[in-house]
């Protein structure tokens, strides 16, 4: 969460409410998108020297704007450049999937079949993602980043997501088929 939350202070300076609400809007299929994980993260950054607040009196409340720091740009481009870890993938349902023979028949099609729809479900979010990254490509942007590179490793991520969720779904699909015919 906290190289999450350091990236999308490098894009721009935001608010613990607008960073969980990024989170929750985009990024809910990656990781935790909970008040309490975004506040946790932030207070440890903060301690850390990896972001600094900026607090604004907007009306009667208090604004805290987060931004990132030297530090945090720091320990972020480490992060980053770091090769990508197979073994920190972990699907936990196929830990279900290993025990579900331990199922009986009907609770194994039911259980598969509401995988599917959870799989259609993420397919649709996703879709809906691309759409809205094309949008906000056309639209005006900030000066300072390379913003076709920003966008276009969004775009493989979001490619990538659905991709998984076609996949899963045939696989599951055949799978499914196979219980049904032996029901």
């Amino acid at each position: 969460m906290e190289y999450l939350i350091l990236g999308l202070l490098l894009l721009t300076p935001m608010t613990g409410y607008e960073l969980q609400r990024f989170i929750k809007q985009n990024l809910a299929l990656i990781c935790s998108s909970s008040a309490g994980s975004v506040q946790t993260a932030l207070a440890k950054l903060e301690r850390e020297g990896r972001i600094a607040a900026e607090e604004a009196m907007e009306g009667r409340r208090r604004k805290k704007t987060f931004s990132i720091t030297g530090q945090g740009r720091q320990a972020f481009e480490a992060w980053v450049a770091q090769p990508m870890q197979t073994g920190k993938v972990k699907n936990m349902e196929l830990a279900r999937m290993f025990f579900l023979g331990l199922a009986r028949p009907g609770q194994r099609a039911a259980a598969i079949r509401d995988y599917l729809r959870q799989m259609e479900e993420t397919q649709t979010v996703l879709t809906a993602l691309r759409q809205q990254l094309h949008r906000v490509q056309a639209g005006p942007l900030p000066p300072g980043r390379n913003w076709d590179e920003v966008f276009r490793f969004q775009g493989y991520t979001i490619e990538y997501g659905i991709a998984a969720a076609e996949f899963e779904r045939q696989w599951y699909s055949r799978l499914l088929e196979e219980l049904e015919e032996e029901e």
